[in-house]
């Protein structure tokens, strides 16, 4: 009998199919993912770290990395990760997501813009890229812009941070309200 994890994933036989084949990039690969989805952040390192040394064109591979380093806060390394991703695959939705993120960490305000703008550009519906972008476009100086993206991830159901909110009040004083939305995000079953 073999021991899943909560989510299903059977690690004895992807262990297996690492130790059976471990030339395999994307046996490594696969393994390391599920090791991520269960939370075993040291084990997938290690095991994406090896999909993309042997086989560094795997590009989910490079993502999946990035999100551990993400998760384990080293965004320098996260950045760097997604980056590769990138370069094999430029239209990663979740590769500017989360080298959007390690900037923002980082304090790369021009580079959290340019992320976000190209992830919100592959996915104009998704309320964290246009929040992040708002908080991106407003630390280079571009409020205005920030309050037009804080606005749309607000009408698509993003809950800002209070700090940010408290920002964009002093930066706008009464020009700035978010009671319409405060009163939907009460609502039951909102």
């Amino acid at each position: 009998m073999s021991v899943t994890g909560d989510k299903g994933v059977d690690l004895a036989r992807l262990r297996k199919a690492v130790e059976d084949a471990p030339k395999s990039a994307r046996t490594h690969a696969t393994l390391g993912t599920a090791l991520a989805q269960l939370g075993l952040m040291n084990e997938a390192q290690e095991e994406l770290e090896k999909a993309v040394a042997l086989d560094p064109s795997l590009h989910k591979a490079w993502v999946n990395l990035g999100g551990v380093y993400l998760a384990r806060w080293d965004f320098s390394r996260c950045v760097a990760a997604n980056a590769s991703a990138l370069e094999r695959r430029p239209d990663l939705f979740e590769a500017h997501y989360n080298k959007g993120l390690g900037h923002l960490y980082l304090g790369e305000a021009a580079d959290v813009v340019e992320c976000f703008e190209r992830a919100t550009a592959l996915s104009p519906n998704h309320a964290g890229a246009r929040y992040h972008l708002a908080v991106g476009l407003h630390a280079v100086g571009k409020s205005e812009q920030a309050k037009v993206e804080l606005m749309k991830a607000l009408e698509l159901g993003y809950s800002p941070q209070p700090e940010f909110v408290k920002e964009m009040e002093r930066v706008f004083g009464g020009e700035f309200s978010l009671d319409g939305y405060r009163d939907k995000a009460d609502e039951p079953g909102a």
